[in-house]
């Protein structure tokens, strides 16, 4: 299921929750690193903004703050992403001590528990199916049958979210009893589309704070996205997976550092046999755009790799300029001429949504681009 998707189902169990109808705990399943715990974080901040409630990070609260927030917790979203297997199962069912003098024993509620109970937020429970201590299991299947952390109850604008990787990318997944399957609404969610991450690291760092040749490699090899993942594929025991996160992280890296050798460093450290393959891909060199534009028939030498990576810096230019449009009019005519359908998919494809609106508006009267735009496919458009 596409990430766009998953927001859907956190917001039916959300008004679900609200109504009382049958409280339900979202499950989402899939490979590591492909965005789940972010699409659930920013689930969480975009409710915290339509609530008009501040959002508030659990892990980064001291206890001034937690009793800051209880004075007033009608004012405040709490948030608290807890992986399974670095818990306690106190740090659930709370800690036994005397109350008040009382002789009788009670459980202390922790503060996560106070919060939760009396402000709106998430609970998010990650790498559940990692977990395979039975009082600890019992702890929080306690949490997502009944919405209660030992024996406070969740507050009615709080939701309980839980994730864990698909049992073909972990080799230490447990199963869940059946009887306790029907309290999750399973997700399985999908890696998001290239177009999607790369719109989201825009949206998140800013265009200019990660290297988009990144993104020409993904176009040339999109299986590489997401590769190396399952613990069925041979390797020394340390090799990292191929993930969106990855890619992420070498993408951030490689806008920061010029230097071969660190960068050769980081992207096999980071993306393991992958990264050597992106090294390959990228000690091709093109022209700059100013070149390419005054210069366009040079890429009739161009191998594949270089293809993507000039259509990658023409691409750009225009997405920074909309000036850019009109320079590269002789470039992309005689691109049209070539027939090179590859270089005008690619460069569509590294083009922004509006900016492909741009480009065709402005050489829809010329019947030589247009005819290899219709060739090529108008669902880059």
């Amino acid at each position: 299921m596409r990430l766009e998707l998953v927001v859907e189902r956190l917001d039916l169990a959300y008004e679900m929750r609200l109504e009382n109808l049958e409280p339900i705990t979202p499950h989402l399943i899939g490979p590591p690193g492909i965005g789940k715990s972010t699409v659930v974080r920013e689930w969480a901040e975009g409710k915290a903004k339509q609530l008009g409630k501040e959002f508030v990070d659990f892990d980064t609260l001291t206890p001034q703050d937690v009793e800051e927030i209880l004075e007033k917790p009608e004012e405040h979203y709490v948030y608290a992403d807890k992986r399974l297997t670095g818990l306690d199962p106190v740090d659930l069912s709370g800690v036994p001590r005397p109350v008040n003098g009382s002789k009788y024993v009670m459980f202390l509620p922790l503060a996560l528990a106070n919060l939760l109970s009396k402000c709106a937020g998430l609970l998010f429970l990650d790498e559940f199916l990692n977990e395979n201590r039975p009082n600890m299991l019992a702890a929080a299947y306690k949490i997502v049958r009944d919405y209660k952390i030992g024996d406070i109850a969740l507050n009615s604008k709080t939701l309980v979210v839980a994730a864990s990787n698909s049992a073909e990318h972990s080799s230490i997944s447990n199963s869940i009893p059946k009887p306790l399957r029907d309290r999750f609404d399973f997700i399985e969610v999908e890696a998001p589309s290239l177009e999607a991450w790369a719109d989201w690291m825009d949206r998140t760092y800013g265009a200019e704070k990660w290297d988009r040749n990144i993104l020409a490699y993904l176009h040339w090899k999109p299986s590489d996205f997401l590769a190396n993942i399952t613990d069925t594929v041979e390797d020394n025991g340390y090799e990292p997976p191929s993930t969106p996160r990855g890619w992420s992280y070498v993408a951030l890296a490689f806008a920061k550092t010029k230097n071969e050798e660190l960068r050769v460093s980081i992207a096999k450290g980071k993306l393991g046999r992958v990264g050597e393959s992106l090294m390959a891909f990228l000690a091709n060199r093109v022209p700059s755009f100013q070149e390419l534009v005054r210069r366009p028939e040079v890429i009739k030498d161009f191998n594949v790799e270089q293809k993507y990576l000039a259509a990658m810096t023409v691409a750009e230019a225009i997405n920074k300029s909309e000036r850019n449009i009109r320079r590269s009019k002789r470039f992309m005519e005689f691109v049209a001429e070539y027939d090179d359908r590859e270089f005008v998919s690619a460069l569509f494809a590294f083009l922004k949504k509006q900016r492909r609106r741009e480009v065709f508006a402005a050489v829809k009267d010329n019947p030589k681009i247009l005819k290899v735009l219709e060739l090529t496919g108008r669902a880059l458009l």
